[in-house]
């Protein structure tokens, strides 16, 4: 099978790469999504049940599903036969009842074989990610997007992961690796006209997650072209079967959907728990301290918002409890066609700037002349600092993004797994939640209520979001507001030919090239 390392030599500072033996040669197809002939049968998994949405909220074009929750990861038909569904198609799946769907197993290998996983890492140990990438179904292409710090040869965290990649390729495995910092891979977005990724003082990709998921939707979307989804999921994960399970709800997500070609699909992942330990005991605790603080909140936006209720509909009472629970969710999948249109927000916010900005597509917030004006404004010179001065000079030159020109459903699916990961401190889950609260704070400041011209709505929310951050402590010290994200704009705005030359081109020994993909001009790795 094939693994590609994305390697360029390493400016300075860095120490360069040895060169890469080349540790396969496949055919151009190899990175593609499977033939009807060539798609595997999954082992970790069978016949999915979940439950069905019963109440849904309306935007437009917009659908926002309650959650629903994975009964059973090995079900069984109600006629106990093994059927195969269609993806996109109702009328073949297989229900018990009206509140319950199964979905074959041969469903989900077909959608899995046709998605990308991305696995974004910093400084988690190398058996933590190695476990992680182990129980990724197969049949997915698996990018694994590295920060880690770079060090002399022996000692080399990102070197050690390549020698991980390479030892999955000779398993069989679609695998690839990018260092985030890559020079050729800044170089490649400068030269599509992405250049706020890129930070000025070093010529390098900004640091960041939403930075890091970036640049693998663009590798994905340049070199792998029939993939039609893309997922992510975390590398500091301590349970790898929760990662199978995860791949194969993201796979019942899209099989419940219609097909990209007809609609773009979000799917958002609450895991079962995070167990914690407390007083030498496990507790199962069912909700983050970074989503207790954030959900509420972006359920307030939906409120302030407006919207209908979906087919069964929603009672007024309902309408104020809890409707988003994955307004963090780490674990999150779409199709390829809607992570080129989103706008992406730097950081920890990029998560719940998701609801945002597709509320914003479907005209559900307005914009008023002088705030258009404000908006398109183009800001330059801005650096690095991670300051919210910074970026909120640099979120100046986001233009106003384009309405949904298809229906997007997001669907949210509570897992059966807990979810084990390191623990972190209160500092951080602080700067986690006032960064997620700080893309709704400052992606609505210019937007008024669609039928309330004063804007009442939607500004009585930030003035309680404002009062929250200074009594828990979330604002910024620098600019007495809470943190503005940095925003990106979509990667569908970009010149995909001209990153995928240009990476391409760029790339010495390790590359894509030197494991005998050369024939990469066409797309089809």
């Amino acid at each position: 099978m094939s693994a590609a390392v994305i390697s360029s030599p390493m400016r300075s500072g860095y120490p360069a790469l040895p060169e890469m033996p080349v540790v396969a040669t496949a055919a151009l197809a190899a990175f593609n999504g499977l033939q009807e002939n060539q798609i595997k049968t999954t082992t970790g998994g069978g016949n999915m049940r979940l439950t069905v949405p019963a109440k849904s909220r309306s935007f437009g074009l917009l659908h926002i599903a309650e959650e629903v929750r994975v009964l059973e990861l090995d079900g069984q038909d109600p006629g106990g036969k093994m059927g195969e569904t269609k993806v996109g198609q109702d009328q073949n799946e297989k229900a018990s009842d009206a509140n319950t769907l199964c979905l074959m197993r041969t469903t989900l290998d077909k959608v899995l074989s046709k998605m990308v996983i991305v696995v974004p890492c910093k400084d988690e140990t190398l058996s933590v990610i190695k476990s992680v990438i182990s129980a990724i179904p197969s049949s997915c292409l698996v990018i694994l997007v590295s920060n880690c710090e770079r060090g002399e040869r022996d000692r080399d965290l990102y070197m050690q992961q390549v020698e991980m990649v390479k030892a999955f390729a000779r398993q069989g495995r679609h695998i690839l690796a990018i260092h985030q910092k890559d020079p050729a891979a800044a170089a490649a977005f400068k030269a599509a006209g992405m250049l706020d990724l890129v930070n000025p003082s070093d010529g390098t990709i900004r640091n960041g997650k939403g930075e890091g998921m970036l640049l693998a939707i663009a590798v994905a979307a340049a070199f792998s072209r029939t993939r039609r989804y893309i997922g992510f999921v975390d590398a500091d994960n301590l349970h790898p079967s929760s990662v199978n399970e995860y791949c194969r709800a993201f796979a019942a997500g899209f099989a419940m959907s219609l097909a990209p070609d007809r609609e773009n699909t979000m799917v958002r992942l609450k895991w079962a728990s995070k167990p914690k330990m407390r007083n030498g005991r496990i507790e199962l605790v069912a909700e983050g301290r970074c989503s207790k603080v954030v959900n509420p909140w972006l359920n307030r936006l939906l409120m302030a918002c407006g919207g209908n209720s979906g087919p069964r509909g929603m009672s007024d009472t309902d309408k104020d409890k809890g409707f988003i629970t994955t307004g963090n969710a780490g674990e999150h999948a779409m199709t390829m066609d809607l992570a080129l249109k989103l706008r992406m927000a730097a950081g920890y916010a990029i998560e719940p700037f998701h609801f945002v900005d597709l509320l914003e597509r479907t005209q559900t917030l307005s914009v008023s002349g002088k705030a258009a004006a404000k908006q398109n404004h183009t800001a330059k010179g801005t650096a690095d600092t991670g300051s919210s001065a910074a970026a909120s000079r640099a979120g100046a030159g986001i233009k106003t993004p384009k309405p949904l020109d298809k229906p997007v459903r997001v669907l949210q699916v509570r897992t059966l797994n807990p979810h084990f990961h390191r623990s972190t401190d209160d500092d951080h889950i602080t700067s986690m939640w006032a960064a997620g609260l700080g893309s709704i704070y400052h992606g609505t400041a210019s937007y008024r209520h669609i039928q309330n011209s004063d804007g009442g709505p939607i500004s009585k929310l930030r003035r309680e979001l404002d009062a929250f951050a200074v009594e828990r402590g979330g604002y910024d010290k620098e600019t007495g507001e809470l943190p503005r994200p940095r925003v990106y704009q979509p990667l569908e705005d970009m010149d995909m030919a001209m990153f995928r030359e240009v990476l391409g081109s760029s790339l010495g020994a390790g590359s894509l090239r030197a494991l005998g993909f050369v024939g990469w001009h066409s797309g089809t790795i």
